[in-house]
């Protein structure tokens, strides 16, 4: 599986979006290689990976004591 770095850039920073952004990228389409070859048709694990998404976002939409702060002191 793809090894995902840790952020280089402080929460604050314009580049810590970008690199979040492309250390995703680099997962999602690990992961939709690895599906294919099982088998998986793209459409699918788009519909899937997308409805994922939109899952976790609810979920943190409506966390009542989630405190938005970076993953680590970077």
């Amino acid at each position: 599986m793809t090894n995902i770095r840790t952020p280089k850039y402080s929460a604050d920073d314009m580049g810590r979006s970008r690199e979040c952004e492309a250390a995703c990228n680099m997962a999602i389409t690990e992961v939709v290689r690895r599906a294919v070859a099982a088998g998986w048709r793209e459409e699918e694990i788009a519909l899937h990976l997308a409805d994922a998404a939109e899952d976790y976002v609810m979920y943190l939409a409506i966390s009542a004591q989630r405190r938005l702060m970076a993953a680590n002191n970077n």
